[in-house]
């Protein structure tokens, strides 16, 4: 029986020894709280002072400096207008440009009026004709390409000789075109030729379809 005590013996000095302690800090508090107040009162100024302090601190501390932003209109200003360019080259006069002369005008003029005159009588030339060729050629090709090589040319280099013979680009241009003029002329006299040898064998073909009749000659 005596084993049952000392469990109870020991539980009970614990107990007793726990309540003398929590009556001293009671005392120990009672009799002393009056300090503990001063130094709670102590440590919270001292700690809200030194909030104080970084405040002004942060509050009164430098302040960066902000960029001043130039306008950009400064930055590419354009040269003044009264300054001088180095390497200014000298404006060239533009060159004058090269007509055709009044008598050139009349005979590229009369070559093409020929050229639509031979082209509206196609069908009366035989197939395949050079005649023909040649006619549609003039008109897209050779007789444009001469005025131009002659328009190419400036002016003054017009009137300049280009050959040995003296033979300016005037007169060189007149010969070229009166060369085609002549051809024209020429590819007219064969067309009418024919036109001539079809009618006088149109003549032969009647005389033999409606010839003698009775010894008779029909007029």
């Amino acid at each position: 029986m005596w084993l049952l005590f000392v469990p109870i013996l020991v539980l009970l000095v614990l107990t007793f020894t726990l309540v003398g302690m929590f009556a001293g800090l009671f005392w120990v508090l009672g009799a002393g709280w009056p300090w503990l107040l001063i130094a709670l009162g102590a440590w919270l100024f001292w700690h809200e002072d030194g909030r104080h302090h970084r405040k002004r601190d942060a509050r009164w501390g430098p302040q960066p400096v902000a960029r001043r932003s130039e306008p950009v209109a400064h930055m590419h200003q354009q040269p003044a207008q009264s300054e001088k360019r180095p390497s200014e080259a000298p404006r060239q006069r533009p060159r004058r440009r090269t007509e055709l002369p009044i008598d050139v005008q009349v005979k590229v003029e009369q070559i093409r009026r020929k050229v639509d005159v031979l082209l509206g009588y196609a069908d009366r030339f035989p197939p395949f004709s050079q005649d023909l060729y040649l006619v549609r050629q003039t008109a897209s090709e050779y007789l444009p390409r001469t005025i131009s090589a002659f328009l190419s040319l400036s002016h003054e280099s017009a009137e300049k000789p280009l050959s040995a013979d003296g033979k300016t680009a005037h007169q060189e241009l007149k010969a070229q075109l009166d060369l085609l003029d002549s051809k024209l002329d020429e590819i007219a006299q064969d067309l009418q030729r024919q036109d001539a040898g079809r009618l006088l064998a149109n003549r032969r073909f009647l005389e033999a379809r409606f010839g003698l009749r009775g010894g008779a000659e029909v007029a």
